[in-house]
């Protein structure tokens, strides 16, 4: 797999903010440790995996499916091939739903998505803004918006879509402020679980 592509330092952090994660989950694949790292940090219990290739074994994805996870989360950018099994053993591994750290363009229901779109509910959408970095060479900025795309199966999730922005996520608290009571940064989510 390409090390081309990292996880922005941030997005889980971002995720466990907006969308309640109870249980245990899965990271299919976490290639630098980072979504791990900052689940963790945030209380939620974490099974991961670090080697590509069990990705593409279908007995692997039947052995996680046993293990009661309620959601697999999983940055999608840059997994090409691997992307699509996710999707097809994503949902069927999960008890609850599925978090994928996708562009906002996975909506789009082209061929290689369309079933895994009209079989599953989208609960929440968080849409990034500054456009998180991708990548660990070159440019500092991915050239579209990303968004954590949470997908529940039909009989967990009735209701419509709440998309919310994660404006200014990555923006880091001040330790002496935070310290002080008062925080620097302008996400008023993460001020309010600060007090």
């Amino acid at each position: 797999m390409s090390s081309f592509y990292k996880t922005p330092k941030g997005v889980g952090h971002a995720l466990t903010k907006r969308v309640r994660l109870e249980g245990s989950v899965l990271i299919p694949y976490d290639s630098d440790g980072q979504l791990e790292a900052e689940l963790k940090s945030s209380g939620v219990s974490v099974s991961v995996n670090n080697d590509s290739d069990k990705l593409l074994d279908p007995v692997w994805w039947l052995h996680e499916s046993q293990k009661n996870h309620s959601f697999v989360i999983q940055s999608t950018v840059g997994l090409k091939e691997h992307s699509e099994y996710i999707l097809k053993y994503g949902m069927q591994v999960c008890a609850q739903g599925m978090c994928l750290l996708e562009r906002l363009s996975f909506l789009e229901p082209v061929m290689k998505r369309r079933d895994f779109l009209l079989s599953n509910k989208l609960s929440n959408m968080v849409i990034f803004s500054p456009r998180p970095n991708f990548r660990h060479l070159g440019s500092q900025k991915d050239s579209v918006t990303s968004a954590w795309f949470v997908f529940r199966h039909p009989d967990q999730w009735q209701d419509g879509a709440i998309v919310e922005y994660a404006l200014d996520w990555s923006d880091l608290i001040d330790l002496d402020a935070l310290a002080n009571g008062s925080q620097v940064g302008s996400d008023p989510q993460a001020a309010a679980s600060a007090d």
